[in-house]
């Protein structure tokens, strides 16, 4: 039997047909956790984690795509996010919390 412990609250998962978990990142309502937030905890995970230097980087990516997109009053380049995220993906241990926040942030583009 596996234990997998979240660093923050989850509020659902589902499981696939073809062996996927898809956690979803909890938030209080009247709370709205916006990409960029969870972004924000992405990097600060990451650095916690023993994770490549890369990895951190590209999260940062997410991250400075996301703000910049906010300031400037633009749509975000989803390209560009889901690339980098699928480069973090690999580097988020299961129970780290580090899923739910890709997941979470993948989900401001539809999935």
């Amino acid at each position: 039997m596996n234990t997998f412990n979240f660093n923050g609250p989850v509020s659902g998962n589902a499981f696939g047909n073809d062996n996927t978990v898809t956690n979803h990142h909890y938030h209080r309502a009247g709370e709205p956790v916006g990409a960029r937030e969870l972004a924000e905890q992405l990097v600060a995970l990451l650095r916690e984690l023993p994770a490549d230097t890369a990895a951190v980087t590209r999260a940062r990516a997410v991250r400075d795509e996301l703000a910049a997109a906010e300031e400037e009053g633009r749509p975000a380049d989803e390209g560009r996010v889901r690339t980098a995220l699928a480069a973090v993906e690999p580097y988020v241990t299961v129970g780290s919390g580090g899923m739910a926040l890709v997941q979470g942030i993948l989900a401001f583009f539809g999935g």
